[in-house]
């Protein structure tokens, strides 16, 4: 099995450098965060499903797995078609100020945090008869 070392390894020079400075924020800034590939991408676990990245044709995405309650405070961050995570486009090292990585992983480590203690689902389960069509016969 591959490892995220192995993953970083595997990408350009100027990725492998993005992605390092990023997984040093998340390790000086969440205590206990976990990290793993998953998904053949770095994933990591805070309290639940944190964030992941994913190198994109146009750079890294840092992604949010509740970031649609992040919106309001980074509008930076981009929902596209999803249901809660929001991806933010890392194209070089200076990004990471411009667009407050720091600041956005702080605050959402805090969210994560607060969210399992109040027991609030990433997503909220969906009523089975309300997928339901009405001209379908079950």
């Amino acid at each position: 099995m591959r490892s995220v070392d192995e993953y970083i390894a595997g990408l350009p020079e100027d990725r492998q450098v993005i992605i390092n400075l990023v997984r040093k924020i998340l390790a000086e800034n969440v205590p206990g965060l976990e990290e793993k590939l998953s998904f053949k991408i770095p994933f990591y676990h805070y309290f639940g499903m944190f964030i992941y990245i994913n190198s994109t044709k146009q750079g890294i995405d840092l992604a949010f797995c509740r970031g649609k309650d992040l919106l309001n405070e980074f509008p930076q961050l981009e929902l596209k078609n999803r249901a809660m995570a929001t991806t933010v486009c890392i194209r070089n090292k200076k990004d990471i100020d411009a667009l407050q990585v720091r600041q956005m992983i702080v605050v959402a480590a805090a969210w994560n945090k607060e969210a399992r203690r109040l027991k609030i689902p990433i997503v909220k389960k969906r009523n089975s008869a309300a997928g339901r069509s009405p001209n379908r016969k079950y």
